[in-house]
């Protein structure tokens, strides 16, 4: 998970109708089946005609034997309630899906589904008369990258922030299908059978092919949670998830000693937890990304009193000090040591519970993402 334990669950547009001049021939051959559709449910609802759980048109009961083709759209998106307020006589869908199909298409449950629909308006289903969600490939499209933000270790508010702020953009689009980068699902299979070699050949590809800050966000932190979902469900045991986890940590340690030292002058960061936190491949991965980037690092691990936080902060001076928060039981040392630092060094916190802490400023979600946007402003401003 993004700077914190693995197996965190997933909690928790309006165009206007626009008039096709022609139909293809799925919709049309649709259509044709349309004065012969029965509504089996009572007069306030409409009656379905699907292909497998892909609605392919609807008919208002009232309209069952007089078609409106004009009003066939081979996109229909709106924000109208029922589809009566569309034609008078009969709404047509093309290509959208009922929330089971939504709900396989995407990886997200149907209760989540409906929760990020009410909370954050992160999508706006159509609804037939009675009162069915509906769902476009648009809607398919933002529900799929809320779900890898949110498996990336993103809150799912912060993740509904960043869909709906850039609504035609989305998580980066991983490496073709012989990558590393390309399955989520590798570590995890790697701790059911404990192959060690396999493991080890699968970290040194994925770093050795992507930029190190996209290989965190885009691969290694979800591959992450997916490996805590596998424990989770009992596909992997205790054993397997530890022997995944101290092969990344492994991993991580090498490749943050094997990148070139600093410039003379480069601005130094303390990276690492405060007293008593110990999940610690978040951190390090955030400080891998920034020593790559040209920043001093001094690295000093899980677990550290805040009098010693205090003690190095005064004999290194550095320009920042980065800690985590990854879990709720983090929270009053990291308070205590974000309020013995403040006063003398600038601190940042990243982790699931970062806005939890007064004091410091937040990193958000994205590890790489945060690295290399603290080495820029580090390094601008030097």
């Amino acid at each position: 998970m993004i700077w914190m334990r693995h197996g965190r669950s997933v909690d928790d547009a309006s165009d206007t109708a626009g008039e096709a001049t022609r139909t293809d021939p799925r919709t049309e051959a649709a259509i044709a089946t349309i004065p012969a559709v029965r509504s089996r449910r009572s007069v306030r609802t409409s009656s379905f005609v699907t292909s497998g759980s892909t609605v392919v048109a609807m008919v208002s009961p009232r309209s069952r034997n007089a078609a409106c083709p004009q009003f066939v759209h081979r996109w229909w998106k709106t924000n109208t309630r029922t589809l009566s307020t569309v034609c008078p006589k009969m709404g047509t869908l093309v290509d959208v899906y009922t929330v089971g199909r939504t709900a396989e298409l995407t990886g997200v449950p149907r209760e989540t589904l409906r929760k990020w629909e009410q909370r954050y308006s992160v999508v706006a289903p159509a609804r037939t008369e009675g009162n069915y969600r509906l769902y476009d490939d648009e809607a398919v499209r933002r529900l799929s990258v809320m779900r890898d933000l949110v498996d990336s270790g993103w809150s799912p508010r912060e993740a509904a922030k960043r869909v709906l702020a850039d609504p035609a953009g989305g998580v980066s689009v991983l490496p073709g299908a012989e990558s590393p980068l390309s399955s989520l699902d590798e570590l995890a299979a790697c701790g059911e059978d404990f192959d060690v070699v396999r493991l080890e050949s699968l970290l040194d590809k994925a770093f050795a092919e992507a930029d190190l800050a996209v290989a965190v966000d885009e691969w290694l932190m979800p591959s992450l949670v997916r490996l805590g979902e596998a424990w989770q469900r009992g596909t992997v045991s205790v054993a397997g998830e530890h022997f995944v986890s101290a092969a990344v940590l492994r991993r991580l340690s090498q490749a943050f000693h094997q990148l070139p030292h600093p410039a003379d002058g480069a601005p130094r960061v303390m990276v690492g937890l405060a007293r008593g936190s110990r999940h610690e491949l978040g951190v390090m991965a955030f400080a891998m990304v920034l020593r790559s980037r040209g920043v001093g690092v001094t690295y000093l691990g899980a677990d550290l009193p805040v009098e010693s936080w205090v003690d190095t902060v005064r004999a290194l001076g550095p320009a920042a000090v980065v800690l985590a928060v990854p879990t709720v039981e983090d929270l009053p040392a990291v308070r205590e040591a974000v309020q013995a630092i403040a006063p003398r060094t600038r601190v940042l916190l990243g982790g699931a519970h970062q806005g939890r802490v007064e004091g410091a400023e937040q990193l958000g979600h994205r590890i790489g993402e945060a690295a290399a946007g603290l080495a820029d402003r580090l390094t601008a401003s030097g």
